[in-house]
């Protein structure tokens, strides 16, 4: 944990690495998919190295197209390397990664940097954020975030061409999610959430690091919790640690979007939590994929493992105020992030 910690505070500056030798990729802590690989092993070959995180909503949404590069192109000379680089102390655990990537259908090779030698060995600080490493070890194409998919696909053909100019390509997806379609409407929406102290915001004053009992003064702020009841507020992550009878204890927070994420984690353990939007169960058209209705009509969300959970999802885009009901010593919550982008026919 402290070795994460101390990881994402040195990373500050943006370094754009277009057109300098790539660092070799040392000091994983394992490897998944393969054997461990070597940049200098891969010369005649195109290597796209892929800094991800599986509970990272961004890195979930750019995966759909790495997945479909790796089908299009690894018998074409492309090798596609994801970088594991822990944001959470539960992701930084081997077999939690092991597990996401199976999960999650990644067939291509996995490098878990749990100790961050990779991450800072490429001076990074961004998740995702993608390389494209030509025959002779020279990055040509930095990109950060999600997006310019056409872009990166036309480099990698390009790429590709410098090392058999004979090679045939099928056309270049520009989009594969929906939301990514030209014309989508992208509204504001509130920033990225963490739920422990070092990088969150509380309408209350909070005791790091001790069980404290909070109560709700109804002061809902926008990308600030207020809690209600019994909880613990550590560095990274917000913990509930008594079993009640009752969902009494909450969090709440105002946002604006039409999607709302939250990385829970169980350690093993499994618990429900219960959501209400504006103090009633979410509705249908507005249900994340990760969410259930009990025969009471209560909108539920099951936590049995450690990644991210869909919780609000659809069209509507507005300001709303969401809380989480738990009665589970197992609660442990990280953070929320949010989307605004609107299909328009």
């Amino acid at each position: 944990m402290k070795i994460i910690l101390f990881a994402m505070l040195l990373q500050f500056t943006f370094f754009n690495w277009t057109g300098k030798k790539a660092p070799e990729i040392n000091g994983g802590t394992g490897w998944i998919n393969s054997t461990p690989l070597k940049l200098s092993e891969l010369k005649n070959k195109v290597v796209l190295i892929d800094f991800f995180e599986y509970t990272c909503v961004n890195c979930l949404r750019t995966l759909p197209y790495l997945k479909e590069w790796h089908k299009r192109y690894k018998d074409k000379g492309l090798v596609i390397i994801g970088v594991h680089t822990p944001e959470f102390d539960f992701s930084s655990k081997f077999e939690n990664v092991k597990k996401a990537v199976e999960e999650l259908g990644i067939e291509y090779p996995v490098v878990v940097d749990s100790e961050y030698k990779i991450w800072n060995a490429f001076k990074n600080q961004f998740w995702p954020r993608k390389f494209l490493i030509d025959k002779d070890g020279i990055i040509r194409f930095d990109h950060v975030g999600e997006g310019a998919y056409g872009t990166t696909e036309r480099k990698i053909q390009e790429l590709l061409t410098q090392i058999n100019p004979g090679l045939t390509f099928p056309d270049v997806i520009e989009y594969i999610r929906e939301e990514d379609k030209p014309g989508a409407v992208c509204y504001p929406r509130t920033p990225e959430m963490y739920a422990g102290y070092l990088r969150g915001y509380f309408t209350q004053r909070i005791k790091p690091d001790e069980e404290s009992f909070y109560e709700d003064d109804g002061g809902y702020k926008e990308a600030q919790i207020t809690l209600n009841g019994w909880f613990k507020v550590d560095a990274m992550k917000l913990l509930h640690l008594r079993r009640n009878e009752k969902f009494t204890d909450y969090v709440a927070f105002k946002f604006r979007g039409t999607e709302v994420n939250a990385v829970f984690n169980s350690d093993g353990r499994s618990y429900d939590v219960i959501l209400t939007l504006d103090d009633k169960p979410i509705p249908k058209d507005m249900k994340g994929k990760d969410v259930f209705y009990d025969e009471s009509g209560r909108s539920i969300v099951k936590v049995e493992s450690g990644r991210m959970y869909n919780l609000i999802s659809g069209e509507k885009y507005g300001v709303y105020t969401l809380k989480l009901y738990t009665n589970s010593d197992a609660f442990s919550l990280y953070s929320f992030t949010f989307g605004s982008c609107v299909v328009r026919e």
